[in-house]
């Protein structure tokens, strides 16, 4: 832990301070970015989900204090975070922006601030991460199409690895794989790397918007994996650098000014909660309780399954392996918990919980097909975080649809509904 960047956190009293103090500290690393060469971290967000039951949501002392971290107070929405564990000293700052959703604020280390988070979430079946899909992310582009100039630089990361692929040494990483890090400016080739042979992709595009709205979709055509974005830069409306969103709600400040920072992760969050509604309002199974008291009328069961269809089907190999990674490690990739009743060679049903609230799920997965059914008090985001994964390590060009809507749809929807705004 840095003991001065403790000291100056801590020194932090109102929400005025704070934006004075990342808006300096994010001007002095906008300059040293443009030589090259960075002294202190950049300044970073982490988007975080709660509950969106209004009867069940508990107060962000509450959901940090069961993971040992103290918040202190700087207004009604605004906290400075101290994690005791381990001597961490203060990590930076929560704001409450809806009862469900929160963000924290730090200039901390990538190594250090993404094992964090990941470590609060993974011990905490309260918070879940935002999950931003590639299918998610193919609407942001176009967003960023409409707000930017097309003479801007933007800045797009694709991520596709079939880690549940069968090779002689495979195994499902246990690195962190959200992460490309912050001062790589191409992939590195290391001598040591381990072979396997199994498909991956991962390579950063950087280019003028006009450029690559001209390429990209017939790129993507040409090469499935280009469907899976897990970067998205959205440039700064008022001066140079932009901000970077990747798919785990994880975002990186490359600009000179924290309000844009903020106000582009307003933004975007706006964007997922109205997503967010209108995914549970469709897919939340229950019966309608306006047939339930009506004589003679059989009660109807409303809701719709969520279904992701494979653009090509898995090799039983794969199957087998995703299945037995998924249900039989207590860290898995999609966060669910269930015994799988074996139904074919390459199909199984699940009566499970997804972890992230301890909810049921019940899933049919097959090799060329999830289908999912959410009861109502299921949180949406499991459904994000399906999809989201499944392109990232099943099938980058899978199509996503809720009943008989594409999910793409939806996510074009709620964009649309949502009008960016700056200020504080």
């Amino acid at each position: 832990m840095n003991i001065d960047m403790s000291k100056e956190i801590k020194s932090i009293d109102s929400r005025e301070k704070m934006i004075r103090y990342f808006d300096g500290y994010a001007a002095e690393r906008m300059e040293e970015l443009g030589k090259k060469s960075t002294k202190r971290p950049l300044v970073k967000s982490y988007m975080l989900e709660h509950v969106g039951d209004s009867q069940k949501q508990k107060d962000i002392s509450m959901v940090l204090g069961m993971s040992g971290i103290i918040t202190e107070k700087i207004d009604e929405n605004l906290y400075r975070v101290l994690d005791t564990n381990n001597g961490n000293g203060y990590m930076g700052f929560v704001e409450v922006f809806t009862p469900r959703y929160f963000v924290f604020y730090t200039s901390q280390p990538s190594d250090i601030a993404d094992s964090w988070v990941k470590n609060l979430v993974f011990n905490s079946p309260d918070l879940d991460h935002i999950w931003l899909s590639g299918l998610t992310f193919n609407v942001l582009w176009k967003r960023v199409i409409q707000l930017s100039k097309p003479y801007r630089y933007v800045s797009l990361l694709f991520v596709h690895e079939s880690i549940y692929e069968i090779d002689s040494k495979a195994n499902e990483p246990e690195h962190n794989e959200n992460e490309y890090n912050e001062d790589q400016s191409a992939l590195i080739d290391r001598d040591v790397a381990e072979i396997i042979e199994r498909r991956a992709a991962k390579f950063k595009l950087v280019d003028k918007i006009s450029v690559v709205q001209e390429k990209l979709d017939k790129l993507q055509e040409l090469y499935s994996p280009l469907y899976a974005i897990s970067q998205l830069r959205f440039p700064s409306p008022i001066g140079r650098g932009g901000h970077d969103f990747y798919d785990n709600g994880k975002v990186t400040n490359r600009s000179g000014d924290f309000r844009d920072h903020r106000s582009h992760i307003l933004y975007v969050q706006r964007i997922y909660d109205e997503l967010m509604k209108r995914t549970e309002e469709r897919a939340w199974y229950s019966l309608d309780k306006e047939k339930v008291s009506v004589p003679g009328k059989f009660q109807k069961l409303i809701g719709a399954p969520v279904t992701i269809d494979f653009g090509e089907p898995l090799s039983k190999e794969t199957f087998d392996y995703w299945i037995k990674s998924t249900f039989g490690r207590i860290n898995n990739k999609f966060r669910l918990w269930g015994n799988p009743i074996v139904l074919g060679p390459t199909k199984v049903h699940v009566y499970g919980v997804d972890k992230h609230l301890w909810k049921p799920i019940f899933l049919e997965l097959t090799n060329k097909h999830l289908i999912a059914i959410v009861p109502k008090g299921t949180c949406g985001n499991t459904i994000h975080r399906l999809i989201c994964n499944i392109q990232k390590y099943i099938d980058p060009s899978a199509k996503a649809y809720i009943g008989d809507k594409e999910y793409k749809s939806l996510v074009d929807e709620s964009s649309k509904e949502i009008k960016y705004g700056t200020g504080y």
